[in-house]
């Protein structure tokens, strides 16, 4: 059961309120004790010693230069290469690649596949021997494990 209340009967409390009271009291005594102690360093009449400040300033200039860069050519693919993902006719050349097999950091053997332009597989398999795969431009390469594939002859 809920009970219902005036919106009048709710109270804030004090005690929130009386702290912050007696911290800012604190705080101005505290602040007056300092600044009396402070004026009495020196002698009726004198004026305060002066203090030494050392100001450094640093000014920055921004230029700006324009230079036009030539990029180099691309370079021509590959006739070989060994584990990654390689886009055939940019990365590497199409055509027929033999491998001498694994090189020993993958223990399955030597792993590619041959994937088209959408990523969809078109052929894979592991080889744990010398081994030959033909591939044609557009396609991607992949390799894991294997020796270096060299390029031995023209797609079929």
């Amino acid at each position: 059961m809920v009970k219902e209340t005036s919106g009048t009967g709710h109270r804030w409390p004090l005690w929130p309120w009386l702290v912050l009271t007696v911290a800012g009291v604190v705080v101005t005594a505290v602040a007056a004790i300092v600044g009396t102690v402070a004026a009495s360093g020196s002698s009726e009449g004198e004026a305060p010693a002066a203090t030494r400040v050392t100001v450094t300033a640093t000014q920055f200039e921004t230029q700006t230069v324009t230079q036009t860069v030539t990029a180099p050519p691309p370079s021509p693919p590959l006739a070989e290469f060994s584990d990654g993902l390689f886009q055939v006719g940019v990365d590497v050349q199409a055509g027929a690649y033999r491998t001498d097999g694994p090189d020993g950091s993958n223990a399955g053997g030597c792993y590619w596949s041959r994937t088209g332009p959408r990523g969809d597989l078109i052929q894979n398999g592991v080889v744990n021997d010398a081994g030959t795969v033909t591939i044609r431009k557009g396609e991607r390469i992949d390799s894991a494990g294997c020796l270096p594939w060299r390029l031995a002859g023209p797609p079929r």
